[in-house]
């Protein structure tokens, strides 16, 4: 990225200029706004009240180390600011979690939904499975303040950061590590909703992935055996033995899994009522159950 000839560019220099870069290394433009904002520490309506004022140098040189490394790498953003928005809330995240994603925002919703209509008069028990960076579990537990949530993942980093979103945020989790609902089963606890967003991608499908997902994203999140339904599998089994009943279930899953995921479970639970959702782009992308017994 070529400096501006103006050694003190102003801020809409720098934008046109970072925009343009980032079109030539056929990424996205509107990084280059988020990036600005972020290093201004402004909002979008101060950023176009201002956008005549000179850039100041300091930060001019971070926001264009910023835009080259995203441009040549495909660093996400979300990496470069430390940080992504989910319900609402700002969460710290790294390289060793996924980004919070809209998709999530909805199945989320969609559990608080089920435990308003279902639950509303029980003592909660929770268990967010696969927890990552505590959105989930975080989410519900500010939700539903008196619900016990137990978050689990088998990545100790990611756990590390699930307490500090927690605690920053609020929200008393009980974190444990260990694989799937193996802590759930060591802790002896029953559980009245488990919900999870467990890796799903086959890994013959990473060669069509991008580089901000396939090289930057923990690949202990992302992939999973036995055409992406390994996970799912372990968890649909264990189930009978973590659930107490009445009790809802919650996954997010790929676009092509919902009818394998609904089977798994009404193999497991025949008298449950599962349903696969779609999301926001019309693809299957969630599954619910209510199960009774």
């Amino acid at each position: 990225m070529s400096k501006s000839e103006n050694k003190q560019p102003t801020i809409m220099e720098a934008m046109q200029e970072a925009m343009a870069y980032l079109q030539a290394h056929k990424r996205e433009d509107r990084v280059a706004e988020h990036l600005l904002l972020f290093h201004l520490g402004i909002d979008k309506t101060q950023l176009l009240m201002n956008m005549r004022e000179s850039m100041d140098p300091v930060l001019y040189a971070a926001f264009r180390k910023d835009i080259e490394e995203h441009a040549k790498t495909g660093i996400p953003l979300q990496h470069l600011t430390g940080e992504e928005e989910f319900l609402g809330r700002r969460y710290y995240v790294n390289r060793d979690v996924l980004i919070p994603r809209p998709e999530t925002e909805e199945l989320v919703l969609g559990v608080e939904a089920m435990i308003k209509k279902h639950l509303a008069e029980r003592d909660l028990t929770i268990a967010d499975i696969g927890t990552g960076s505590g959105i989930i579990a975080t989410s519900l537990k500010l939700a539903f303040p008196e619900a016990t949530v137990i978050a689990t993942d088998i990545s100790e980093r990611a756990l590390l950061i699930a307490k500090s979103n927690s605690r920053t945020l609020g929200a008393d989790l009980t974190l444990r590590l260990g694989s799937y609902l193996e802590p759930i089963l060591q802790l002896g606890k029953r559980v009245n909703v488990v919900v999870s967003n467990p890796p799903y991608i086959d890994e013959a499908d990473k060669e069509h992935m991008t580089d901000t997902v396939k090289n930057f994203d923990p690949s202990l999140a992302l992939f999973a055996d036995d055409n992406g339904l390994a996970a799912y599998k372990e968890i649909i089994a264990a189930l009978p033995e973590v659930l107490a009943f009445p009790a809802v279930a919650a996954f997010e899953i790929g676009w092509q899994q919902g009818a394998q995921v609904r089977d798994l479970l009404l193999a497991t639970f025949p008298t449950a009522e599962v349903e696969v959702r779609q999301d926001i782009n019309g693809k299957d992308r969630m599954v619910f159950a209510w199960i009774c017994e």
